[in-house]
């Protein structure tokens, strides 16, 4: 159980999102953005998400994966007297190199695009194909495979703001970031008392496989639905991230990776092994057969 709470405080660096409050604190000697759980408004059924155990579990699955993700760690912080669940993101920019959302990318293209933060979806691959600072097949490659990744543990939030580029302008060096901000992951609004009705309802569950959450990638101006865009087939290049993923999701790790998790019921990590299984089978394997 790590405590953060009497952590060194850097009040010159800030970080940006909306997904709850951040700080930047000093652990072992390394900068770590820490995450607070954010409010969510209207909600009577508890004061506040999961938030912070989405973004350390998606993380943990993501890593094991094997794609480049943000490293991250689950902790407390006590705060008014009242000790909230946290999570630590280790800080990747370095000295001389920012980060940058493809949101600024897509807004350079003043030709094509319409505004930075518009997921249409064939602006966002206009965009891919016509920048100048990186590999279009890398880059291409890169958003696929976190489109399949997030399709997994159910990223309704994957818009161009939390994903993007380290550069380093003096050196005129790029590369992809870390994937980042996962807190939209895994239902994190979600009550332990709605899990477990969930989890005796198999309609229940089968919407949240088939029906939601969607991707907030759109086309026509409708969020796309992970089942429904991949069974279809018709997209080449996300056919081609389905065969490189698939093969590396390893259900075994990733099980054990959610028994692993601190602070959390039993019955939440039941919930995280059923649902994700079934989303795997049911949006990931389903569709790899039929390639294969």
């Amino acid at each position: 159980m790590i405590n953060f709470t009497n952590c060194e405080v850097n009040n010159f660096k800030y970080y940006g999102g909306k997904n709850g409050g951040k700080i930047c604190i000093k652990y072992q000697n390394q900068d770590y953005m820490l995450k607070f759980p954010g409010v969510n408004e209207g909600i009577s059924e508890h004061g506040y998400s999961n938030s912070c155990i989405s973004e350390y579990v998606s993380c943990k699955i993501i890593d094991s994966i094997g794609m480049k993700v943000q490293e991250t760690l689950l902790g407390i912080y006590k705060l008014n007297n009242v000790e909230k669940i946290v999570v630590a993101c280790k800080d990747f920019t370095s000295t001389g190199t920012v980060l940058k959302q493809f949101a600024e990318l897509k807004n350079s293209q003043i030709e094509t695009s319409k505004n930075g933060y518009g997921t249409e979806l064939s602006e966002v691959i206009q965009t891919i194909n016509e920048q100048l600072i990186y590999d279009t097949k890398e880059l291409n490659d890169f958003f696929w495979d976190l489109f399949i990744v997030d399709s997994l543990i159910g990223n309704f939030d994957r818009h161009n703001g939390n994903w993007g580029f380290l550069i380093n302008e003096s050196l005129r060096k790029i590369e992809i970031a870390p994937i980042y901000d996962c807190a939209s992951c895994l239902y994190p609004q979600l009550t332990d008392e709605m899990i477990e009705k969930i989890l005796k309802d198999n309609e229940e569950l089968e919407a949240r496989v088939y029906v939601f959450p969607n991707s907030a990638l759109k086309m026509n101006d409708k969020k796309i639905n992970y089942f429904n865009f991949i069974s279809s087939l018709e997209n080449e290049e996300c056919n081609k991230a389905l065969l490189r993923v698939f093969p590396k999701i390893n259900m075994s790790q990733i099980s054990e990776i959610i028994e692993n998790v601190p602070y959390i019921s039993d019955i939440r990590k039941d919930f995280y092994k059923k649902i994700i299984k079934l989303r795997y089978e049911k949006i990931l394997e389903f569709n790899y057969l039929k390639l294969v």
